[in-house]
Order: structure tokens, then sequence, then C-alpha cells
């Protein structure tokens, strides 16, 4: 599902796609060579269709062959003009991965815990320490005695800030009535809590039926927990604003010295605001100061993927884009690509940072 936005973008521009030289090739490669992990050939595809939709005249991909050396992976081509550009995915780090993982094991006693006392709730949690900080059994101490006081008072601590409330079955049963919800999904977490928060991690457990014929949607649920945390360390958000030096490194041994030289960063992030905030920030400074080593490197383009968990009933996926340039170094030449998108339409886009409340484009699809 994570790439439907992708493929739909290049599904609907593809007589303009296949006047790209040596798309063919690219295609084949990505169907018989990188079929477990096809983001980076669908990422040059979009780079390639945006360069076509600005009236570039001529895209080539530059044939990968072994011998040659480095080679960017296109050319483009207008009147007075050549550019030579490199593209690059950047997928969440290593840090979030673990992170989402300690936080599941820290739900998942509270979870037992509620199933054996038969308790509905919700767990609301902001860790102030980095998670792999926290001990195992923190979690479901305070969890429990919220549920033996039943008290609705949030806890603060040095550790986390934290609050367990009731589920309220008023909105999930009147659906429940009428429809079959997906259990293993954002609709249903929405539909217990209350809301769904886009930038927490989220942990459900709950003893419910499966419909008939759909064994993967609830027909009926008797008992559930939701918990749903936030890192707000300081040095977590570090950790996970991993910014684009190193990648631009490897990327501009790729391209030549002979015409100036664009690198493509796509970079997906669901790590909330504040990390993707710090990662510009790096990324900003990072940019004034890369020196390139024997390229005509000019501008990095850095393509923002926010994938969200949509909660809408007949929507399959959500997806906000923000596109940013940086400039590399102090230097005249004009950006090749100025307000481009790669999947949102391009048309009625605001430019900006979607960490900006204003600024961003959703793109959606209403499709199942």
């Amino acid at each position: 599902m994570r790439v439907v936005p992708f493929l739909t973008r290049i599904g609907k521009e593809l007589k303009l796609l296949l006047g790209v030289k040596g798309v063919e090739d690219r295609a084949a490669r990505m169907m018989l060579q990188e079929r477990r992990q096809p983001d980076s050939s669908i990422f040059e595809m979009l780079v390639a269709l945006a360069y076509r939709r600005r009236r570039w005249s001529r895209v080539e991909f530059v044939p990968e062959t072994p011998g040659r050396g480095q080679t960017p992976d296109m050319y483009v081509f207008r009147t007075g003009s050549r550019w030579a550009a490199e593209c690059k995915r950047m997928v969440p780090s290593t840090y979030a991965t673990r992170e989402k993982s300690r936080g599941t094991v820290l739900a998942q006693p509270v979870h037992q815990m509620c199933l054996e006392l038969g308790e509905a709730v919700i767990v609301e949690v902001k860790y102030q320490v980095e998670l792999h900080e926290v001990e195992d059994d923190y979690l479901v101490r305070h969890v429990r005695s919220a549920i033996e006081r039943r008290s609705l008072t949030p806890w603060k601590d040095e550790v986390a800030t934290g609050r367990v409330r009731p589920i309220d079955w008023t909105l999930l049963r009147r659906i429940l009535a009428k429809d079959y919800v997906y259990f293993d999904g954002s609709r249903m977490i929405e539909l217990l809590a209350g809301r769904y928060i886009h930038t927490a991690d989220h942990s459900m457990a709950a003893k419910w039926r499966p419909a008939p014929l759909r064994p993967t949607y609830a027909d009926a649920v008797y008992q559930a927990s939701v918990v749903s945390w936030v890192s707000e360390s300081e040095a977590a958000v570090r950790q996970k604003a991993r910014h684009f030096r190193s990648t631009i490194a490897n990327a501009e041994r790729q391209l030549p010295s002979d015409r100036p030289g664009v690198i493509h960063v796509g970079i997906e992030t669901s790590a909330g605001s504040e990390v993707d905030f710090t990662r510009h920030f790096f990324n900003t400074m990072q940019a004034r100061t890369f020196a390139p080593a024997t390229s005509r490197l000019r501008w990095v383009y850095a393509n923002y993927f926010v994938p969200e968990a949509t909660t809408r009933e007949n929507e399959t996926w959500a997806i906000t884009e923000t596109m940013v340039p940086y400039k590399i170094g102090h230097h005249r030449t004009r950006w090749p690509l100025p307000g481009h998108m790669l999947v949102s339409p391009e048309d009625g886009s605001e430019s900006g940072v979607h960490w900006h409340p204003r600024n961003g484009v959703v793109a959606s699809s209403n499709e199942e």
C-alpha cells in the first residue's frame, strides 16, 4: 500500500513517461531485479516524469554498464541547457524502527493485563527519555495504578507524561451496527479512541469477532486496549532527524564534471513536525557548506513524503508531499525544476514545508 500513490501518478502519465529514453530498461530492472525493493526505480521514473512535465525536450536514463564507472541516473536537455541528475531514496532510520519496536514491547504487558481484568482503555503516553531507557514494567505499573484507582488524572515524572481513559464504545458500535471495520487499521483505532494521532505510534489488542467471509474485518468488538505514544526526548529527535549529507556525498560521485548536476532526494517520513523541522535545519546547513569533489553539483531537491494512515471510510491511502530546494554552496545557476511535485498535483500546490501548518499538499485516493 505504501507505493500506491507513486504508481498511481506513473499510471496517469504513462504516455508521457514512455517518451523517456531507456525507461523500458528501467522498468524491466524494477520488475525483475528489484521486485522486493522497487522504491528506487519508481522514484527515478517520477523524477523523469517531472522533467517531461516541465517540457524538457529530452530526458534519457543512463544505462548501467559494468566497467563503465560511476554514472548519473539520467541526463536532461532543452535548448541551451543540459543537466545530469542523480536520484536517491531515504527511508525511515533504523533508530526510528527500533524505537517503535521498543514502544510495542512496553505496550504488550498493558494489553495482557487489560485482557485478564476485562478492562477497555486508551493509554496515551509522551516519553521524555529515549525508549531504550524505559524499564520494561514502567508503563504497565502506571496503567494498573490508574485502573485500580479509577483515576483519569494524568501522571507525570522524569520518564513520561501519560493518561488512561476508558473506551467510549458509542461510535464504534454505531458503525458496526451497519458496517464492518478492518481490524488492524487506523480507522479502528480512531473509532475506539475518538481520534487518530498521525504523529504517534500505536499498539492495539482486542477480543473481536471476524465478519462472515471477511476474516480481517470486525463484526463485533468485545474488549480492547489501545496504547499510543510519542517520544519527545531531544536525543531521540536528533537520532530520527537523519540529514542527507552522506546521501548527497555518495550521490555526488555519480555526477560528471562536464555539466551542472542536481540530486533528487526522496525522504519518506512519519516522525512528526519536530523531527522533520530538525532534519530540514541540518539539511540547510549541510547544503551551504557542502563542497563537491569533482562534479558541478548545484542543487539538491528534497521531496518529503508523509504517508498518512487514513481513517476515512472509503479511502485507501493519503500522502502529504512537499518539496524543498537546497542550494549547494555559492553560485548563480538557476534551479532546473522549480516548484515541482512528484506525486501530488502541481496545480494549486503551496510552496514551503509540511511541518508548517499552512503548507503542503495532501494527495489522496478514494478507491478501495
